[in-house]
């Protein structure tokens, strides 16, 4: 499994753009963060682009993993419109502007290389299935040759950076996402039991600065506890199963992570 590691973000070949949201209201629990907004949970600490920022507020012990590379676990696309919601205005890695090119497209994460782990926390000396983490990593499709990305505004975004060499007002190109990027994104979600608790479902709101911040993504394992050695599981973003897959239980401390 590949090691956590925060992407840079993607280079935006236009001026200052306007946000635009992808929003969706559901009904879920709220978790009190782990980690502050901005920062990223790993090996019971709290991580910036900066580095170590501080203990962690709970420890995240047992966990399990799924992967579309490595051979031991899996992770397959049923639904590509679904999952570019979940890479564009979950994570932010692609399609931000009008024109997108190379592995600032989102197709380029499609056929590139994807984590999911899920990790659950410790209450007292026993593991606690009453909640756990998610972290989804993405990384796109890799030449060994050859790879690039480029941006392109609008129409209405070139006539706005031409307004603003002309005035030094500048208007923003409506066709642009400008919220947080957030790879890895990690999400605290609350986990319930289902399929007459042969089961589980956990289910938890995108990030807070990202356009599916009202938009509930969910984990289902329809056959599996925590003491399970692996489980298949769908992805779900907005009650679309956008992938599908098997976990297995982590041999490494924290996942990797």
């Amino acid at each position: 499994m590949k090691n956590l590691k925060l992407m840079l973000g993607l280079a935006v070949v236009s001026v200052m753009l306007l946000g635009c949201d992808k929003k969706n209201d559901d009904n879920t629990i709220v978790q009190t963060p782990t980690c502050g907004v901005g920062q990223y949970y790993s090996n019971g600490g709290c991580y910036n682009q900066g580095g170590y920022t501080g203990p962690a507020l709970t420890n995240f012990t047992t966990g399990f993993y799924a992967d579309n590379y490595s051979g031991t676990s899996q992770i397959r696309v049923v639904n590509s419109a679904k999952m570019k919601e979940l890479f564009k205005y979950g994570m932010g890695v692609c399609d931000r502007a009008a024109n997108n090119y190379g592995q600032a497209n989102c197709d380029s994460y499609i056929s590139g290389s994807m984590d999911i782990i899920i990790q659950f926390p410790m209450t007292g000396s026993a593991v606690s299935s009453n909640s756990l983490l998610a972290t989804f990593i993405a990384q796109p499709r890799y030449n060994s040759y050859f790879n690039y990305q480029a941006q392109l505004p609008s129409g209405w975004g070139v006539l706005g950076a031409a307004i603003g060499w002309a005035t030094g007002i500048y208007l923003p190109d409506p066709q642009y996402y400008t919220g947080a990027t957030r790879n890895p994104l990690q999400l605290q979600m609350v986990v319930s039991a289902i399929n007459n608790s042969a089961g589980f479902e956990a289910r938890g709101y995108g990030d807070y600065w990202t356009g599916l911040n009202t938009t509930v993504l969910a984990i289902q394992v329809p056959q599996g506890k925590v003491e399970s050695s692996s489980f298949n599981f769908n992805l779900q973003v907005q009650g679309t199963t956008a992938a599908q897959g098997t976990m297995s239980r982590c041999r490494t401390i924290n996942c990797g992570l």
